[in-house]
């Protein structure tokens, strides 16, 4: 079975959807609302999630796993999301894994 992967675009709404359209971890992401590319490499974007709430924190590494693979979250991290945000993580990864798969 050949493993599909999404397009820029569909990642950007998958990661749009994750991150709840919230504009200051968006803008964190991508320049503008519809920039379709990082606005800067996964590894510098990771080293400055500092500057970020934890929950915005994971929700951004998640996001880079999604986007390929870079962000590096642990489950245990992804549990201590509320639940609103644990939701669309889950949802988020349905999408990822089914789109995958399909033939």
């Amino acid at each position: 079975m050949k493993l599909k992967t999404k397009t820029p675009l569909e990642m950007r709404t998958l990661i749009s959807r994750l991150l709840d359209s919230d504009p200051g971890i968006t803008t964190f992401l991508f320049e503008s609302p519809r920039q379709t590319e990082l606005r800067d490499s996964p590894a510098r974007l990771l080293e400055n999630t500092w500057e970020l709430e934890n929950e915005d924190r994971v929700l951004v590494r998640a996001a880079l796993d999604l986007w390929n693979g870079s962000g590096q979250v642990f489950l245990s991290e992804a549990l201590t999301l509320n639940e609103p945000a644990f939701s669309r993580l889950l949802t988020a990864l349905r999408q990822t894994r089914s789109r995958r798969r399909s033939p």
